[in-house]
């Protein structure tokens, strides 16, 4: 976890933006244990928006190089979230 993190994001692993383990690639954390910045991805329909960039570092990562639609869907039902400008603190420091 990151030692400078204070309140809820103390004691948080520390992730990439792709949601992979900075210590052990290959391993990746969704749910609510999910932290980006101050964003804390509690609520279940915010970390399961977090499901399809796994995915698509997983796919990439096996060289499937045409995620491209695939995203585009996700993105059009509301389940990709990879811009954070959206959250809005709905319980406190919560994605």
């Amino acid at each position: 976890g990151d030692e400078n993190a204070t309140g809820c994001l103390a004691g948080a692993p520390l992730i990439s933006d792709w949601d992979e383990s900075t210590k052990t690639p290959g391993l990746f954390l969704v749910g609510p244990a999910v932290r980006h910045d101050q964003h804390i991805f509690c609520f279940v329909y915010k970390y399961r928006q977090r499901f399809g960039v796994v995915a698509t570092r997983i796919a990439l990562e096996l060289g499937f190089e045409n995620v491209d639609d695939a995203v585009e869907t996700l993105r059009e039902t509301n389940m990709y979230l990879d811009d954070f400008s959206c959250c809005k603190g709905a319980c406190g420091e919560a994605c």
